[in-house]
């Protein structure tokens, strides 16, 4: 690939194989370059492929204005999520999440931090992205020499969150209201205080995560696989109250959400409530 424009010693624009213009980032990728030299493919961290033009003035103002260090730090974040979680980032949340990082540490220089109202939520509901999060914070200490709070943690969580839904950020909330509203369905019906920290639970909010995210914007793709065998567990365990209080989040969703489910998603509910009130009754 041959640079066709330099935008900063990180950034160029170049074509991909069909001709169509792209944007390459790398650390010093443009360093002593000129326009029509050949791109160093090893110094490649981060490729924007063709987008609209919205996205890409946003790209282009982030670059401008923003340190490459920022982007650096977000791609390791991403790179980290891809390889343990084997989750992909949209490339519009990657560009929101360096925006947010350059922004938070130039208030952090200045001793201006911010608190995140739904801290309990995301450490509760959202806990694998919260410890990215605060993986996130140590990234930024070691470079700028800062001590967020956990609200930043949680803000990063947030951006990754959006990431991993392919939504908007505004969708975040949402999606926090229904976890919340379903885990208080199974907590009033068989009266417990439910241990978030547990790991049914939290295998149960990423269920609920990721339904939310089908129900609202994939409601074609339902495919559960072959339940069978933890169908016939159920069963075996007599287990009709769990079973029950499916179906009432069941009205509940077909009501508030205009969404029915089929009868496998009403059974995994009831597996993933099973395992939760029987860690509650240990």
């Amino acid at each position: 690939m041959k640079i066709t424009k330099i935008l900063n010693n990180g950034a160029v624009v170049t074509e991909n194989s069909q001709r169509k213009e792209i944007i390459v980032l790398g650390k010093g990728i443009a360093y002593n370059k000129k326009v029509g030299d050949l791109i160093d493919s090893k110094k490649i961290y981060k490729i924007f492929t063709p987008f609209s033009g919205k996205q890409k003035k946003l790209l282009l103002d982030t670059i401008h204005e923003t340190d490459p260090i920022y982007f650096q730090i977000s791609q390791k974040i991403v790179d980290r999520l891809k390889h343990e979680e084997n989750i992909e980032l949209v490339d519009s949340v990657y560009i929101t999440l360096t925006d947010h990082l350059a922004t938070s540490v130039e208030r952090g220089k200045k001793g201006m931090f911010l608190v995140n109202q739904f801290k309990w939520e995301l450490k509760n509901y959202y806990s694998k992205e919260y410890s990215y999060g605060l993986w996130a914070l140590k990234l930024l200490k070691n470079q700028f020499n800062i001590d967020f709070p956990e609200d930043e943690a949680c803000f990063i969580a947030v951006h990754i969150i959006s990431g991993e839904m392919g939504n908007d950020i505004g969708d975040f909330q949402k999606s926090i209201d229904f976890i919340k509203s379903v885990t208080k369905i199974v907590r009033y019906y068989f009266n417990i205080d439910i241990d978030y920290q547990s790991l049914s639970y939290n295998r149960f909010a990423v269920h609920l995560k990721f339904f939310w995210k089908g129900m609202m914007y994939d409601r074609k793709s339902r495919n559960f696989g072959d339940l069978s065998e933890e169908i016939l567990k159920v069963i075996k365990n007599s287990d009709i109250e769990s079973y029950q209080c499916a179906l009432k989040i069941k009205d509940y969703i077909e009501d508030k959400y205009n969404y029915k489910l089929n009868n496998e998603e009403i059974m995994y509910l009831a597996i993933h409530i099973n395992k939760i009130v029987s860690d509650n009754r240990r």
